[in-house]
């Protein structure tokens, strides 16, 4: 068995793309300005194998870190039994989720896509429960608000 890491590729894996064009929860990554990471889940929609639209929380950490440096890091874990992260940079968009007025748009150009998955090792995706009113299916119904939002941003490129 080879322990070599496969090449990053410069965009999304055509089994992924229509999973992701659908949006899914993903983990935000970012790093401060003296290099402390820091991660956060959200939601993220691929327009395009090299541009995905992303809910951040509006004046959050991810916002501020993103900000900054523009750098910016998407987990994308159990997508199609997949576990990809996918770097680029982070531009936010003068818009925000009528669905999630506490969110801000961003748009990700991606440079590149590292394929984590281990041979013969299948990731699940991230799971969440909702409490309090509503419960997991008032959760859902918000996901799918802000994904088709996410989807239909106005402005944004999608090749």
């Amino acid at each position: 068995m080879s322990s070599a890491r496969p090449a990053p590729s410069a965009g999304l894996p055509a089994a992924t793309l229509p999973r992701l064009a659908d949006g899914a929860p993903v983990l935000l990554l970012s790093a401060d300005r003296w290099g402390r990471p820091h991660a956060t889940y959200s939601w993220a929609v691929a327009l395009a194998p090299r541009r995905l639209c992303i809910a951040v929380d509006r004046g959050g950490r991810t916002s501020a870190n993103w900000l900054r440096s523009g750098q910016a890091a998407v987990q994308v874990i159990g997508a199609g039994g997949s576990n990809l992260l996918i770097g680029g940079r982070a531009v936010r968009l003068p818009w925000t989720p009528v669905c999630a007025p506490t969110m801000e748009a961003w748009q990700l150009a991606v440079r590149t896509v590292l394929d984590q998955a281990w041979p013969g090792v299948v990731t699940s995706a991230l799971r969440y429960r909702g409490s309090g009113a509503g419960g997991a299916a008032a959760l859902r119904r918000f996901e799918r608000a802000l994904c088709r939002e996410l989807r239909d941003t106005p402005g944004v490129a999608r090749v």
